[in-house]
């Protein structure tokens, strides 16, 4: 049979484990933080010259190994301060304007954790720069964020960034103004600054020379004929056929081309006369 657990005992265990549970959340954002701590000298900052001044301390849970850490300090813009200007020629108000989703940048520096002497320490004060003209940075709200190689040191400090930010106009828009009466484009002169030296330009006033008037006009040089003088001289077959005027028709000469079809026609008769000798010797008598 198992003995009952004393009331005083079970008293003492709770008492313990509650004050387990208070040291464990005390130190969970040190731990979470890599053992550092990190603390902003200069929550709010006024621009000056297009920058903002920062000062931080950072406090490591043991010296660094080197003299000069590279750490990473993570921006977060959450607000923006707006100069709007509400009407015409009216001074520009300015606006608290909380962004939506927090766009987030980080500048990588090197910290120094040492002294003149060359001895490294855990802490150290860290002063540094933002500029304007990164194009990220303005005047408004951010959550500043600082990690290292063991980790994250510390939590986010809040940083409020002062300045005057470029005016926007959030006014109505006037539509009343009457149109120009010039159609198309408005076409103006300028001038690129280059020297393209003395150039002519047309001059559309400047009137055209004068046409002649009357008078015939004189043949300049020589030109070939329209028919060359060679197409006059005749060929030896041209020479070789002679004409008969009235007649209308042309005899040729004697040649070979002529006696050799005469010599073919008295042969052809020849061979028929023959032929028909033959079939009267050998035709039968009745």
């Amino acid at each position: 049979m198992i003995s009952p657990i004393p009331r005083a005992r079970v008293s003492v265990l709770l008492l313990s484990l509650s004050a387990w549970a208070a040291v464990f959340l005390l130190w969970r954002p040190v731990l979470a933080a890599g053992g550092g701590n990190l603390s902003l000298k200069t929550p709010e900052v006024t621009e000056k010259n297009g920058e903002w001044h920062i000062k931080v301390r950072i406090d490591l849970s043991r010296p660094p190994s080197m003299m000069h850490m590279p750490m990473r300090f993570t921006f977060s813009k959450e607000a923006v301060d707006e100069r709007a200007i509400m009407s015409k020629g009216a001074e520009p108000v300015h606006h608290r304007v909380v962004l939506e989703t927090a766009t987030k940048q980080i500048v990588g520096l090197d910290v120094d954790f040492a002294d003149a002497s060359g001895k490294v320490f855990k802490s150290t004060y860290f002063e540094f720069d933002l500029k304007r003209a990164d194009g990220y940075f303005e005047a408004g709200e951010y959550l500043m964020g600082l990690a290292g190689p063991d980790g994250d040191v510390g939590s986010n400090q809040r940083l409020t960034l002062k300045g005057d930010n470029p005016p926007v106009y959030r006014g109505a828009m006037d539509f009343t103004e009457k149109p120009s009466k010039q159609k198309g484009p408005k076409i103006q002169q300028v001038s690129s600054g280059l020297d393209g030296g003395d150039q002519e330009v047309a001059k559309n006033d400047t009137p055209a020379a004068a046409a002649p008037q009357g008078g015939d006009v004189s043949p300049v040089g020589t030109a070939s004929d329209m028919i060359p003088k060679s197409s006059f001289s005749r060929t030896q077959e041209e020479v070789a056929v002679r004409e008969h005027p009235g007649c209308g028709c042309f005899t040729a000469g004697t040649t070979a081309g002529s006696m050799a079809g005469a010599l073919s026609a008295t042969l052809g008769v020849g061979i028929i006369l023959a032929r028909r000798r033959r079939s009267v010797r050998h035709r039968p008598q009745l």
